[in-house]
């Protein structure tokens, strides 16, 4: 069974496997703590692009027509560009 942990320091939400935390608020530091059971964990951080997204699967593009052309590529098997 996977860990759990609290990713404030209020610790008023438990997080499970699978969850995304989001902040929106910016600072100097972030508090993790660990439930009962070892805890792993992504942090991800960079600055907002201001651009529309357009998400389906495991694609993200920002128009649902790059979506449409991105995943023609994908079933032709031209989608990875190598250079």
């Amino acid at each position: 069974m996977a860990g759990a942990g609290w990713m404030d320091v209020n610790r008023r939400c438990l997080c499970g496997p699978e969850t995304v935390v989001l902040y929106q608020v910016y600072g100097t530091e972030v508090k993790i703590a660990a439930g009962d059971r070892p805890l792993r964990f992504l942090f991800l951080s960079g600055k907002p692009l201001h651009e529309p997204v357009a998400w389906y699967g495991p694609i993200v593009m920002n128009t649902q027509e790059e979506l449409r052309v991105a995943f023609e590529e994908y079933t032709n098997g031209t989608f990875v560009k190598h250079s």
